[in-house]
């Protein structure tokens, strides 16, 4: 998931805001500011006290800020964010981009050492901000969002759309925000005969949250664990695909967007696991959700 912020100068977020997105998005903080027409980039916290006690000393200067959860790359310094394209321009990302990454690096080290730096080394840093490779970039990364910093203060915010402004400050999504994990309504129901309608207990709705991925919303990605087929595309999409959720429905199904595959709609909550979150063997595995009772 990750989450990805901008906030401008002489606007303060509080300490709780940001360790919410670090307690979410646990595998490594880092930001960047402008000061004195250089470049200063600090990465590579993996305890909330070292972020702050870092980010404290700038916390009202104009800053991106990033909070990472991998998908792609081991845990380390080198695969924080921010990325320097050069010592004056450094960019971070919230997402996935498909054909990056592996096992040791990041899918967004590698964007930016095979795409972004070639581009400026050539063109200079205006290449990236001309009006026709801000649509070609946007288009290549999909539902991401990349935040670009130079050593004079220019910001720009690629898929702004696809995030959401709060009290003066840019969010990639919305792990900044508490998790709720609410007792109805909820996809696994037991059913009680004296009054011929269904429930759900409170540590089935626990359960069921820690396997998709404490409830569900835009901006998380989750894995499929098996094969779905969209009956309205006539299309397959395989087991093991990791997608965006783009939105929640009311039958306890999410609609997800993969890169290469495209949308796929109305996937139940028993197809998804949410990803590189709760690894827990007490959980059970994805029950057949077709019809109620539904019991665990």
């Amino acid at each position: 998931m990750c989450i990805a912020i901008y906030k401008p100068e002489n606007k303060e977020i509080p300490r709780e805001t940001l360790e919410t997105c670090f307690e979410h998005n646990p595998d490594g903080a880092g930001y960047m500011y402008a000061e004195d027409k250089k470049l200063h980039v600090r990465k590579g916290f993996f305890e909330m006290d070292k972020f702050w006690n870092s980010y404290k000393r700038n916390k009202d200067k104009q800053a991106v800020i990033h909070f990472r959860i991998k998908t792609h790359g081991k845990i380390t310094k080198s695969n924080c964010h921010p990325f320097n394209i050069h010592n004056g321009l450094a960019f971070v990302h919230n997402g996935i981009i498909t054909g990056y990454g592996n096992d040791v690096t990041s899918d967004t080290k590698e964007f930016g050492r095979k795409m972004l730096q070639p581009l400026v080394a050539k063109w200079g840093n205006l290449a990236l901000f001309q009006d026709p490779m801000i649509n070609l970039l946007e288009n290549r990364i999909g539902y991401s969002k990349l935040i670009f910093l130079d050593r004079h203060g220019n910001a720009k915010i690629f898929n702004e759309d696809k995030g959401n402004w709060k009290d003066k400050c840019w969010f990639s999504n919305k792990s900044y925000e508490p998790r709720v994990i609410t007792t109805t309504p909820n996809p696994i129901w037991n059913y009680a005969k004296n009054n011929n309608s269904y429930y759900t207990t409170p540590r089935q709705t626990q359960m069921i949250a820690n396997k998709v991925g404490h409830n569900l919303e835009a901006g998380d990605y989750v894995e499929l664990l098996a094969d779905f087929k969209d009956d309205a595309l006539n299309k397959v999409f395989p087991k093991g695909t990791i997608a965006e959720v783009v939105a929640i429905n009311m039958n306890f199904s999410a609609d997800l967007m993969d890169e290469e595959n495209g949308f796929m709609y109305n996937v139940p909550y028993s197809y998804i696991e949410y990803v590189d979150e709760f690894e827990d063997d007490s959980i059970p595995q994805p029950l057949d959700w077709s019809k109620p009772p539904y019991e665990v």
